[in-house]
Formats: C-alpha cells, structure tokens, sequence
C-alpha cells in the first residue's frame, strides 16, 4: 500500500516548537482513525498529526 503524504507540518502545543515531519507514521494517517501521536524533538510531549498540515 502507497502512502499518500510525504510531508506534515507540526507545531508543539507545550513549547510552540514548529517542524516538518517526514517519518514512518505518515503512512498511519491515511490508514488509521485513531490518533497518530510523534513526540516533539525539543520537549518530547507527544503531538499529534492532522491531515489538514499533511502534504
């Protein structure tokens, strides 16, 4: 199965840290309901992905 995003953009809720993910959960996104949760590189709370940010 093809992942249909290659990028997202993220910002953290605690530290207002802004990136753009590129790893292996994008493929979740498309595939699952549940939420797809990363941890942030600079404080470490876990954020979620929205498909709204994704490319």
């Amino acid at each position: 199965m093809e992942c249909q995003y290659s990028s997202c953009s993220v910002t953290c809720h605690r530290c207002g840290h802004a990136w753009i993910y590129m790893g292996s959960r994008l493929s979740s996104l498309s595939r699952t309901r549940r939420k797809v949760r990363i941890g942030c590189p600079r404080c470490y709370a876990k954020v979620e992905l929205l498909a709204e940010g994704a490319r």
